[in-house]
């Protein structure tokens, strides 16, 4: 009962995605849909209350979000990954702006033309809408990413490294070394990817605080892989998967963990984007 109470506190905080994007996407079509039209206008006299204007602008408000979130995972997980540069950000900004270009056009000639007629097409408010949308999805897309990826240049460009303390000695590890890292009666360990292991005075909770969070995932309570430690996936009872992980420890037949069906789906979306 404590973790459905917990994931529906998940899903309802405004620090998700879509409970925070969404409250804005209503308030700004609200707010737009009563300045732009004069009879709209809350202190005219014929008001009323422009409920299917706000209601389509929600609606393309999400899909051009969706647009713009699907295009950003995919560079996310092609590019961001690998680097973040000025070139890559405006790839992004551009294929966004584009794919949301083709939506208003064929919406202006298909939803207008149904609802207005033809004689309505006109190329001036064409282009006209056309650049307000596109100026205002910019400052959007500006707003709802430039968070992201700021944490993704910070993690690639400044902490490539993990500095691990044990005792009096200090160790630094390149992320292209590591290939998981477990806890076992509280001690936690790096495996390489030789084979070699190397014990550490952090908590798992620490390590998984240092590490990139694109490249590295927090399987269980005990256990980080990297996508390069992952040797099968296998679908196990109870909505449960299996992992086999490499390399072997020396001490250990086969390193083999369980994923929660709770996380099942959130590490596959992981998986597949390092495919």
């Amino acid at each position: 009962m404590n973790t459905i109470i917990n994931s529906f506190k998940n899903h309802i905080s405004f620090s998700n995605f879509w409970v925070r994007n969404g409250f804005i996407i209503v308030i700004i079509s609200i707010v737009s849909n009563h300045l732009f039209e004069p009879e709209n206008f809350p202190f005219n006299k014929n008001y009323k209350f422009p409920v299917f204007p706000i209601v389509v602008s929600i609606i393309l408000g999400i899909i051009i979000i969706l647009i713009a979130r699907f295009n950003f995972k995919y560079f996310r997980n092609k590019y961001f990954t690998k680097k973040i540069n000025t070139q890559l950000l405006l790839r992004f900004l551009f294929s966004t702006l584009g794919y949301i270009t083709i939506l208003y056009i064929s919406l202006y000639y298909s939803l207008n033309g149904l609802i207005n007629g033809i004689e309505s097409y006109s190329m001036y408010h064409l282009l006209t809408g056309l650049s307000l949308s596109l100026l205002i999805c910019t400052l959007g897309i500006a707003l709802l990413f430039s968070t992201d990826i700021y944490k993704l240049h910070k993690l690639l460009s400044i902490k490539g490294i993990l500095k691990v303390q044990q005792g009096g000695k200090i160790t630094l590890v390149k992320y292209s070394e590591i290939a998981f890292i477990y806890s076992e009666n509280k001690i936690v360990s790096i495996v390489k990817t030789d084979g070699t292991t190397i014990f550490t005075d952090f908590t798992l909770n620490e390590v998984e605080n240092e590490v990139n969070k694109q490249s590295f995932y927090r399987a269980n309570r005990q256990t980080i892989l990297h996508v390069r430690s992952i040797e099968q996936v296998q679908s196990i009872e109870n909505g449960k998967l299996s992992v086999l992980v490499k390399p072997t420890i020396s001490d250990k037949n086969a390193f083999q963990i369980n994923i929660s069906r709770y996380k099942k789906q959130e590490f596959m979306n992981w998986f597949k984007g390092k495919l």
